[in-house]
């Protein structure tokens, strides 16, 4: 795609899972933008998750670093973009891919602790990293911010109140990111997956009572989206191919319904 060859890429929640088995989205998007011969930063809350995406990129002949953040840290993030600009001297994408799913409950049984987490990370994150970002973007008059909400940033869902408000929220802030920047070269835009086949999926049967068997199977694919088709779509986002796309969150979901 255009455009994407040596530009500075940074994903946060670029690691892999946990156990650094099978594939995580962020992790995706990490080796198909390095494809793309796009320089990557690979944030992720530890340093083991970070190293262990950047190691594949390099293993396959890209550029590649790992940081350490705490998106929710303001401290962190600060740290996190002096090391990015230390190693590359620029941003010119990010993508801001951490979160984490909520408690798959109404909102009279959600917790406030719980609400806060979900908020924090889901919504207050983007905000955090985009601030500490922008700054170098604005500088050189030029830059892409992709914001990964949800489909559940446009439907309500059993994923809980708490991730839908985030979600919703996601695409709130990528519109205003847009209207307060767009005619400084900054680019915002956001993608809304639907429910993924992520590594936490791997091995297991799909029935009725798996997450949101219904709401999937009701939608015109019929089926759980791929790791790579979401990749694919934050690639064309990142390119210049994209370039008139200002502001809006592309759903990549299958075709959701909505309700």
């Amino acid at each position: 795609m255009r455009g994407l060859k040596d530009k500075v890429v940074l994903v946060t929640g670029g690691g892999h899972g946990q156990d650094q088995s099978g594939s995580s989205l962020g992790q995706v998007m990490c080796t198909e933008l390095a494809k793309e011969g796009s320089k990557i930063i690979v944030a992720d809350l530890t340093q083991e998750r970070a190293d262990a995406t950047a190691e594949e990129v390099r293993a396959a002949g890209g550029e590649a670093v790992g940081i350490a953040v705490d998106v929710v840290d303001e401290d962190s993030v600060k740290a996190m973009v002096d090391t990015a600009l230390e190693a590359f001297g620029r941003i010119d994408v990010l993508i801001n891919n951490a979160g984490i799913f909520g408690a798959y409950l109404p909102l009279l049984e959600i917790e406030t602790s719980q609400w806060e987490k979900i908020m924090d990370v889901d919504l207050k994150g983007v905000f955090l990293v985009t601030k500490g970002v922008l700054p170098s973007m604005l500088e050189r008059g030029a830059g892409v911010v992709i914001n990964v909400s949800s489909a559940s940033g446009v439907v309500a869902s059993e994923v809980g109140a708490e991730y839908t408000t985030a979600k919703h929220g996601v695409i709130g802030l990528t519109k205003q990111i847009s209207y307060d920047y767009g005619h400084q070269g900054i680019r915002a835009v956001g993608i809304g997956p639907g429910v993924i086949k992520t590594a936490a999926f791997e091995g297991a049967e799909i029935t009725p009572d798996f997450p949101f068997y219904d709401l999937t199977m009701q939608a015109p694919a019929g089926r759980y989206g791929e790791p790579m088709e979401i990749a694919r779509a934050v690639c064309f986002l990142a390119s210049d191919d994209a370039s008139f796309i200002h502001g809006h969150t592309i759903p990549v979901d299958g075709g959701s319904p909505t309700r």
